[in-house]
């Protein structure tokens, strides 16, 4: 998939600005021709999506499509670059993976989702569930569809807030406005407290976002065991680690004790991951 290219130094500065305000911003990242495809993959899916009684309150009235991964696989291909995976590895993989080669990616999608803000706001939070401060575990890639302003209620941030080793302080008014138009990638330590605000337009403001973790912490869905035996087939090694499959938890000692598997012990199968 052509992206903007980005010289070592140009991605170098974005790693620094994740490492020093928490977050940066890569403009016109894709091409409105790729963003045209992914908002029309977006609509279409959300018009026959069934949506899910368990959907928190707090997303009030946003559009949410979860699990993207399952839904179509052009999904994976839009967050698989070099520039996206030189960003994750510096920050996520783990060099001492015992079943891979350490200079291979290690990380793992932890959770992929379209969202379109509701006319509430969201409070602040942070999505790596533990205010780890200066290491990073969780990293997340919004990918804009749509205009993200003010009024169609684009995402705020409290700059250097992921060092601090705390939860959000949500009683905390003075934040950043990311906002950007289709094409713009913003991307953001998990730690950093973040939320954002009502939708007053009422109009979509389709994203596309790709939450990325250490390989060790557990996924928000079981994405290994309910990916489709269709998509799995389809899949390439890279995208096989990416989606969690080396580490899937054996079922006792007699099947094995590393937490891991190495590449050449991948099922044929999802369903043989499971027996």
């Amino acid at each position: 998939m052509i992206t903007k290219k980005l010289s070592t130094k140009q991605i170098d500065k974005h790693l620094n600005e994740i490492n020093v305000k928490g977050y940066t911003c890569i403009k016109s990242f894709f091409s409105k021709k790729t963003i045209g495809t992914y908002l029309n993959l977006t609509n279409n899916i959300y018009r026959i999506y069934k949506i899910s009684k368990h959907i928190p309150k707090v997303w009030n009235s946003a559009k949410i499509i979860y699990n993207l991964q399952n839904k179509d696989l052009k999904y994976l291909k839009i967050i698989q670059n070099n520039i996206f995976d030189r960003i994750l590895k510096s920050k996520l993989n783990d060099p001492h993976f015992r079943n891979l080669d350490t200079v291979k990616s290690n990380y793992i999608l932890n959770n992929f989702q379209a969202r379109s803000s509701g006319n509430e706001k969201l409070f602040l939070h942070i999505d790596s569930g533990i205010p780890t401060g200066d290491v990073t575990t969780f990293l997340q890639i919004a990918i804009l569809l749509e205009p993200s302003n003010k009024s169609s209620g684009c995402t705020i941030v409290v700059p250097k807030s992921h060092k601090s080793k705390k939860f959000a302080n949500r009683k905390i008014k003075s934040y950043k406005f990311l906002e950007g138009s289709p094409g713009d990638v913003f991307i953001w330590d998990g730690n950093l407290w973040h939320g954002s605000l009502p939708n007053e337009l009422g109009l979509n403001r389709w994203a596309l976002i790709a939450t990325f973790s250490n390989w060790r912490f557990k996924q928000i869905f079981d994405i290994p065991r309910t990916l489709s035996q269709k998509f799995y087939k389809k899949l390439t090694i890279k995208e096989k680690i990416l989606l969690g499959y080396l580490g899937i938890p054996s079922n006792s000692e007699h099947d094995r004790v590393s937490s891991s598997i190495k590449v050449a012990h991948l099922k044929k199968n999802v369903k043989d991951f499971y027996k």
